[in-house]
């Protein structure tokens, strides 16, 4: 009985670790994805757009950026 129960805890924990390495890469692709997006946000801005609408789309990048951190 108490094997058994040693068993599933085994089972349960391997399970979590399984969940959590997947959560972890999912986490590290959305980031990636985050990155790119700030990036793109700064090459689509053109160097002869008004001022207001260039430093807009800086503080999104930044802000995109600063989601990455997390």
């Amino acid at each position: 009985m108490v094997e058994e129960g040693k068993r599933e805890a085994e089972k349960d924990r391997a399970e979590l670790i399984h969940e959590l390495r997947n959560v972890q890469a999912e986490r590290q692709a959305l980031k990636h994805l985050l990155r790119k997006a700030a990036d793109l946000v700064d090459n689509l801005v053109e160097h002869d757009c008004e001022e207001p609408h260039r430093e807009k789309a800086k503080v999104e990048a930044e802000r995109l950026r600063r989601a990455t951190s997390f």
